[in-house]
């Protein structure tokens, strides 16, 4: 379990129980797994592209008895589009790779590179999608690092969406944030989050 992960859970909550959630790469169902058991949520999907973390995210559904609550579809999300139609869900998440494809050095292991890396999908897909997929009144989150944190945001103007809520997560004490949290929707005001500091 990672804690990026974890605190984007947590950054979720609450959630109505009429709520639908789909988390994009979600490895092995570590967030859709922590928000069915903090709220009433009862159609929550995880789209996983690897084929190991895929089946141990189903594993781990069913091990805690979640089938009828959490669906892992092994896909790349890219092709979401032609799977779900505009808007069928009201919460979009994504604890994305954050290594643009082409820097820095890649990892030989296939799971650990495509979780690190921009290797199948860029941060405009991931935007693109979620516009796509979330409703007109819905809310996508993501945890991002600050180094990305302008191309995020001209990421998300490009597709008619705004920051909602940020919030700045501190690793060490007395030095700048070096990930955050971010909510967009398609409209409202902006709200700035005390800082998180782990």
């Amino acid at each position: 379990m990672t804690q990026d992960s974890v605190l984007l859970a947590e950054f979720l909550l609450p959630l109505k129980d009429d709520d639908t959630v789909i988390d994009l790469g979600t490895g092995t169902g570590i967030i859709p797994l922590l928000i069915a058991w903090r709220s009433g949520v009862s159609r929550i999907v995880g789209v996983e592209i690897e084929d190991e973390s895929a089946e141990v995210a189903r594993r781990n559904v069913h091990e805690n008895g979640l089938p009828g609550r959490i669906t892992i579809l092994k896909e790349d999300w890219r092709k979401l589009d032609d799977i779900y139609p505009p808007g069928s869900f009201s919460v979009v998440a994504c604890n994305p790779p954050y290594i643009k494809k082409g820097e820095g050095r890649v990892s030989p292991y296939r799971e650990r590179a495509l979780a690190r890396y921009e290797l199948m999908g860029t941060l405009e897909d991931l935007i693109g999608i979620s516009a796509y997929l979330v409703r007109d009144d819905g809310r996508i989150c993501y945890i991002y690092p600050t180094s990305r944190f302008t191309e995020l945001l001209e990421g998300f103007g490009k597709v008619g969406l705004r920051p909602a809520k940020i919030r700045f997560i501190h690793t060490r004490k007395g030095k700048g944030a070096k990930l955050f949290l971010v909510e967009a929707r398609k409209r409202g005001g902006l709200i700035l989050e005390e800082p998180l500091h782990i």
